[in-house]
């Protein structure tokens, strides 16, 4: 019962590496020209869509079958093989569907920054509409991919009826992308991109403010996903005393304390799991840079008056900011809800919801330490952190049920913070991980001063 849950928190970490895939080897190529560069040669139109949808099939089939033999490999009493092998074909299904979601988009966006976007907000609305199906509809979250999936109760039922119709699904989903890429021209997108100024601002002439137009429609997708995802959670809390009653998983998993209403011990669940949803977005702007640099662009700010330590401070305090910014979005969305079903709303105040995300930021900011280091250090190996970021899920949600070593789960910078209200604030942990965010961060300046611009 707890993997069944879990499932929908570990397939956020697949559909990361799926959008980035799909759209990467797409619409990326088309950015850079490669695929102006295959299509010289004799291959047909659809040629580079087909070489991605294959490379994500066969990613996603051995994702599957590592997933479900290592499972069943810990050999826990609780999780057989043919619910280990459910939960990776599950996994498998779903990434393979959101392969799909990217591909279309794809096609719609002009941009890979753009085609991204809109793929995790596509993530969030299904994610949103799953909540509300498993609340009050059961035909919704059947028509949902996510809440179909769900159905599967691995280790429980191991019911394998929803994988197939997931899979049809996706072959729908795959053929409209296949549709839009035959008619549509070279470097062309369906939603036409806003033409701009024919002069730019002077802000936008500024390091920092070129910076912030290049992350602006991620970071404003971002902020309605993860205000959406507090919302969703919020409009239940209305009926949270019997929800969780009839629940013998939640009354696990929440830690009922006598002391504290249960709403509040709810919300403790939920800021754990939403803040290591916003870490994606913080991630995806410390790593802006190096794409950037990867493209050839950096080379005509950087000809100018502009050092490579003030260009990359404007991407660290974007990335700063941003965590600041999620984490408040998912406050402001549980609040908003709350406020409009709870009996007593000021139970959860806007400040207490705030301390309760917030208290989650030294964990982020040592997230994007990680990956400024590698950008000054390591940058061929940027793709590490997110490696590092799938293990802080599996360390959270899946290592504690799997037995994980506890040498490896004081490796998770999430696992330090306090659970509020139980928990009372170490503030002492809280400043020791908010140095090393900055040391991680300070490395990653030196190294990436003294390295050479590798495109």
């Amino acid at each position: 019962m707890y993997s069944n849950t879990m499932f929908l928190w570990v397939i956020m970490a697949v559909v990361v590496m799926n959008v980035f895939l799909v759209v990467r080897h797409t619409r990326g190529d088309e950015e850079k020209g490669r695929s102006e560069v295959l299509r010289s040669l004799p291959t047909g139109r659809l040629a580079n869509l087909n070489a991605t949808m294959i490379t994500a099939v066969v990613v996603n089939v051995a994702l599957a079958l590592v997933t479900g033999l290592g499972l069943a490999a810990m050999r826990v009493e609780s999780m057989d093989l043919a619910g280990s092998m459910l939960f990776g074909v599950a996994i498998g299904a779903a990434g393979l569907f959101f392969a799909a979601v990217a591909a279309v988009f794809a096609q719609l966006s002009v941009t890979s920054r753009g085609a991204i976007a809109y793929s995790f907000v596509a993530f969030g609305i299904l994610y949103f509409i799953r909540a509300i199906g498993d609340i009050n509809s059961e035909t919704l979250s059947l028509i949902c991919p996510l809440g179909l999936i769900q159905r599967t109760q691995i280790y429980v039922e191991n019911h394998w009826w929803p994988v197939p119709i997931l899979l049809l699904e996706t072959v729908g989903v795959t053929a409209i992308a296949y549709a839009l890429n035959s008619i549509r021209d070279m470097e062309q997108g369906f939603i036409p991109a806003k033409p701009g100024r024919k002069e730019a601002s002077v802000f936008l002439r500024s390091p920092f403010g070129l910076s912030l137009r290049l992350l602006r429609n991620s970071l404003i997708a971002w902020f309605i996903v993860m205000f959406s995802l507090g919302a969703a959670y919020g409009s239940i809390l209305g009926d949270i005393d019997r929800f969780v009653g009839q629940s013998d998983f939640y009354q696990k998993i929440i830690k009922i304390n006598d002391e504290f209403s249960i709403a509040k011990m709810f919300i403790t669940m939920v800021t754990s799991i939403l803040s290591l949803i916003g870490t994606i977005p913080v991630i995806i702007a410390a790593l802006k840079l190096r794409s950037e640099e990867k493209d050839g662009r950096m080379e005509h700010v950087l000809s100018r008056a502009v050092s490579r330590t003030k260009y990359l401070a404007c991407y660290v305090v974007l990335s700063f900011l941003s965590s600041v910014l999620f984490q408040c979005a998912i406050a402001l969305g549980i609040y908003t809800a709350a406020v409009s079903v709870m009996p007593n709303p000021s139970e959860l105040s806007l400040g207490y919801l705030l301390q309760a995300n917030l208290v989650y930021l030294p964990a982020l900011w040592v997230m994007i330490g990680g990956a400024i280091l590698l950008i000054g250090l390591l940058p061929k190996a940027t793709v590490a952190i997110w490696g590092y970021f799938g293990f802080t899920f599996f360390a959270a949600f899946i290592g504690m049920a799997a037995g994980l070593p506890e040498w490896l789960n004081k490796l998770n910078p999430f696992g330090y913070i306090p659970q509020l209200p139980t928990d009372t604030i170490n503030f002492v942990t809280l400043v020791i991980l908010t140095v090393i965010a900055a040391i991680l961060t300070a490395v990653g300046f030196i190294f990436y001063r003294k390295r050479d611009m590798m495109a």
